[in-house]
C-alpha cells in the first residue's frame, strides 16, 4: 500500500493567508503603463496572436514578470497584476498588451479543437451542463483545473452583481483529504477517464484512452487536474458505473474545495489580470447577473500558457495518449491547422 505523506511547500495555503498578505498582486505604475504602451505601438500592425515575444520589448516589467513566473511555479501557484488602465484601450489594444505580456511568461496553446488561442469568457445565453462548456454562461461554475500550465484572465469589464473568482490550493486539498480520510487518496491516485465532449482527435474515441489522475507526484511534485464535469459523463458513455469510493473522493475534493478555510474568493477589477498554476490550484466562479447593455456586459479574456518548467507525469501530461502535445492540447495540425512553433526556453531569469 502507497504510503502518502503531508507536503509543506509555498503552495499550501488558505484563505486566510491569502487575505493576510497580499504580496501575490503586482501593481502596474506609470512607468509600467508606460513601456506596456511603448511596446504597444510597435505592435499594433500585427494581427494579435502572430505577436512574439521579441515583438513586445519590454525591460522594468520583463524583471516584475520573472518574479511572477516564479511565484506561480515556486511559490503559492498564483498572481494578479493590477493596475492597467483598461478602459483606455479599445479590446484590440488591450487584447495585444495581454498577448505580449503572456509572451514573456511562455507560449499560447489552443484552448479548444477550432485552435481558438485568446478565448473570450461572457455569457453567450446557453446553460451550462455536461455538453458545454460554462464560461460562455453566466452560472455558478465547478472548482476545476485547465488544460494548461497556466491559465490566465484580463477583466475588461465586471457584472452587474456576482461573477466572484474563487480559487483553491490543490495541495492544501491532498493534505486534507490524508488527514481526514487518507484512504481515498488512492482513487484520486488512480485516476478517471474523461468525457472529451467532441474535441477528440479524428478517428479517436470519445473519452480519454487511458485514465488521468487527479493527484500525481514527478520528480517529488505533486500535480493536480481535476474537472468532474468531465468525468462524470465518461461513466455515463462508458457503461461502467463509478465505485462508492470514486464518488466519495470526488465528493470531499469538491467540499474541500468551497470550504470558507481554504477557499480564497476575491472580485476581479477591470485591468486586472490574474494568472493560476493548473497544477496546484482549482478554480471556480460564482454565478451572476449581467447588464442588458452589451457594451457593459462581463468580459474577461482567457489565455492558457504552456511553460514546460514542471515536471508531469507521462498519464498526467498526454491527455489525448502518448506522442501528443504537453497536457493533452491537441497539436493545431491534428485538425488541420498550421503547425504551432516550438516552445522557446529563453524566458527572463527567475529573480530570487
Amino acid at each position: 500500500m502507497t504510503t502518502y505523506k503531508p507536503i509543506t511547500d509555498a503552495s499550501v495555503w488558505d484563505a486566510e493567508a491569502l487575505n493576510s498578505d497580499h504580496s501575490w498582486i503586482y501593481r502596474f505604475g506609470s512607468e509600467a503603463v508606460t513601456e506596456l504602451n511603448e511596446a504597444l505601438a510597435k505592435v499594433r500592425h500585427l494581427p494579435i496572436t502572430e505577436i512574439r515575444k521579441e515583438d513586445f520589448p519590454l525591460d522594468k516589467v520583463a524583471k516584475d514578470l520573472a518574479k511572477v513566473a516564479d511565484q506561480i511555479e515556486e511559490g503559492i501557484g498564483m498572481a494578479v497584476l493590477r493596475g492597467l488602465p483598461v478602459l483606455n484601450y479599445s479590446k484590440d489594444d488591450a487584447s495585444r498588451i495581454y498577448w505580449g505580456i503572456g509572451q514573456h511568461l511562455g507560449r499560447a496553446v489552443t484552448q479548444n479543437s477550432r485552435g481558438h488561442l485568446l478565448g473570450h469568457v461572457k455569457d453567450e445565453g446557453v446553460k451550462y451542463g455536461h455538453k458545454t462548456r460554462g464560461y460562455n454562461t453566466n452560472a455558478k461554475l465547478n472548482f476545476h483545473s485547465d488544460n494548461s500550465d497556466i491559465v490566465g484572465l484580463l477583466c475588461l469589464r465586471v457584472s452587474r452583481t456576482g461573477g466572484f473568482s474563487r480559487i483553491t490550493s490543490t495541495t492544501s486539498i491532498y493534505n486534507e483529504i490524508l488527514k481526514r480520510r487518507p484512504d481515498l487518496l488512492q482513487p484520486l491516485f488512480d485516476g478517471y477517464f474523461y468525457d472529451l465532449k467532441g474535441e477528440h482527435l479524428p478517428g479517436r474515441t470519445p473519452l480519454s484512452d487511458h485514465r488521468i489522475p487527479v493527484f500525481s507526484f514527478q520528480d517529488g511534485k505533486l500535480s493536480c487536474r481535476y474537472l468532474r464535469n468531465a468525468i462524470e459523463p465518461a461513466f455515463e458513455k462508458s457503461g461502467q458505473p463509478a465505485t462508492k469510493a470514486q464518488i466519495e473522493a470526488m465528493d470531499l475534493f469538491d467540499e474541500l474545495a468551497g470550504s470558507e478555510a481554504l477557499c480564497f474568493e476575491m472580485e476581479m477589477e477591470p485591468g486586472d489580470m490574474q494568472l493560476l498554476n493548473n497544477h496546484v490550484i482549482v478554480h471556480s466562479r460564482t454565478a451572476f447577473e449581467d447588464y442588458e447593455e452589451e457594451d457593459r456586459k462581463r468580459h474577461l479574456l482567457r489565455l492558457w500558457l504552456r511553460t514546460d518548467r514542471r515536471p508531469l507525469a507521462p498519464e498526467f501530461a498526454e491527455r489525448f495518449g502518448p506522442g501528443t502535445a504537453r497536457m493533452g492540447v491537441p497539436a493545431p495540425e491534428a485538425f488541420g491547422l498550421p503547425p504551432r512553433a516550438p516552445l522557446e526556453h529563453g524566458l527572463p531569469e527567475m529573480a530570487h
